[in-house]
């Protein structure tokens, strides 16, 4: 006598396996994306605020708070516990840090770490040598 494999319920466990995997991959793509544009806000910060420090007469403060101000203007929620900070920064150079979390979508996870630098040359005033 011979038994025949029934194929009932195959899709229902496929499924079953599959889809979990799935919404892992999905919910990491995006939690990718998240810190990626919490990233971006920071180096777009850090930037803006050695181009305004970099300025002739303005100084590491001044980049300071213009990090501080691009912050205010595009971090919202997602990037959370931001820090501008100027150390490093000498006459010569203007150095921006900024610091803070990208908010994290998996259970358990804190929120992921974001720390970006950013440095330019201060301007200045410079004679023509030799005439």
């Amino acid at each position: 006598m011979s038994r025949r494999w029934n194929d009932k319920g195959n899709a229902a466990i496929q499924a079953a396996i599959i889809y979990p995997l799935l919404l892992a991959v999905v919910i990491v793509g995006v939690q990718a994306a998240l810190w990626g544009y919490a990233r971006n806000v920071a180096q777009t910060a850090a930037r803006e605020g050695v181009a305004a420090g970099r300025m002739y007469g303005a100084g590491p403060e001044a980049g300071a708070a213009q990090a501080q101000s691009a912050l205010d203007r595009l971090a919202g929620s997602n990037f959370t516990g931001h820090h501008v900070s100027t150390v490093g920064s000498t006459p010569e150079r203007v150095r921006i840090r900024v610091t803070g979390s990208a908010l994290s979508l998996i259970p358990g996870i804190p929120n992921w770490p974001v720390s970006v630098d950013a440095s330019g040359a201060v301007e200045r005033w410079t004679t023509p040598e030799g005439g």
